[in-house]
């Protein structure tokens, strides 16, 4: 890589804590600057790694970027809580996306990553298999994360544009899982029973923490302008990955699956608002060629990605 100096934003976040020893190993890498409004838990992740505490919105930010070479933007509210309100979540992850970039433009920083989703192409019925980097966006009506990833990506359109003198690259990653995820997040992979929704069973790809991680250091490293998939090889069906650890399907209605989730949700027993009923609902497979073309391969399937997490359990 051209620089010196790594900025990563949502730092304390899943993505950072495993890209952070890739970073600490790297020779050519002098410092590391750690971004995140939460509270570090004892050891920040190595002796290059600098931690501010410093949400994205605020101005203080773009100082911190002075003298990045390269500014990996992850931080992202994932999973809303009961009471959050679509305009508040719209302040953080967009406003704060926007204004993350605007301050590393003025800050002279040569490479942006940001992290999008494969959940920008929608959860529709009709998705192709794949979808490739050039398939439309088509946000899921009522999903947040969706609306959200593809107003961020449209505000990249614009912003590369403008500034044709940095690096854009945007990865779109698939579900990650591993044991270091959030055990709450990954309850529905491990569950002994899964309910499922009557009449569909959608291929799937899961990625396995250590390949999304290798992803991100790869165009750390190395300049890859445009947009990435980052997936898992052979997706495989929500039934045949419960069935391949033994367990379980309840194929329910998919009012009652809604119904259900919503309940849980709203009583604390999980993590899955309603709207993400449809993940399960509607095929979502993207291809991983064009990453593959720079010499990134994952490690794990699908399965395999699903089987390292249980063992780890």
């Amino acid at each position: 890589m051209g620089g010196k100096t790594v900025t990563i934003t949502g730092a304390m976040g899943y993505f950072g804590q495993m890209l952070l020893p890739y970073l600490e190993r790297d020779e050519g890498i002098d410092r590391v600057i750690g971004i995140d409004r939460r509270t570090p838990r004892g050891s920040v992740g190595g002796n290059k790694v600098t931690f501010h505490q410093c949400d994205v919105r605020d101005p203080a930010l773009e100082g911190l970027l002075a003298g990045s070479d390269v500014l990996v933007h992850l931080a992202f509210v994932l999973m809303r809580l009961p009471g959050d309100k679509g305009s508040d979540l719209d302040e953080i992850n967009i406003g704060g996306t926007k204004a993350v970039c605007e301050a590393a433009a003025r800050q002279g920083v040569r490479k942006l990553i940001v992290l999008s989703s494969v959940v920008a192409y929608g959860l529709h019925a009709d998705n192709p298999i794949p979808l490739t980097e050039e398939s439309p966006l088509r946000p899921t009506p009522g999903l947040y994360y969706s609306r959200q990833k593809v107003a961020i990506e449209r505000y990249l359109d614009t912003f590369e544009r403008a500034h044709p003198e940095m690096v854009v690259t945007r990865l779109r990653p698939c579900t990650v899982i591993g044991p270091h995820a959030d055990p709450a997040q990954m309850a529905s992979l491990t569950s002994t029973i899964v309910p499922a929704i009557w009449g569909a069973d959608p291929p799937l790809q899961l990625l396995f923490e250590e390949d999304m991680a290798s992803a991100l250091y790869l165009v750390i490293r190395r300049d890859a302008p445009g947009v990435y998939n980052v997936t898992s090889d052979e997706p495989r069906t929500l039934r045949e990955l419960v069935r391949i650890r033994g367990g379980r399907v309840i194929p329910l209605p998919y009012p009652l699956v809604v119904g259900l989730m919503a309940l849980t949700w709203r009583t604390g027993q999980s993590v899955f608002a309603p709207e993400w009923a449809d993940l399960s609902r509607y095929p979502l497979v993207a291809s991983n060629e064009k990453l593959k073309s720079l010499g990134w391969v994952p490690k794990y399937t699908t399965a395999e990605a699903l089987m390292a997490l249980v063992k780890a359990g």
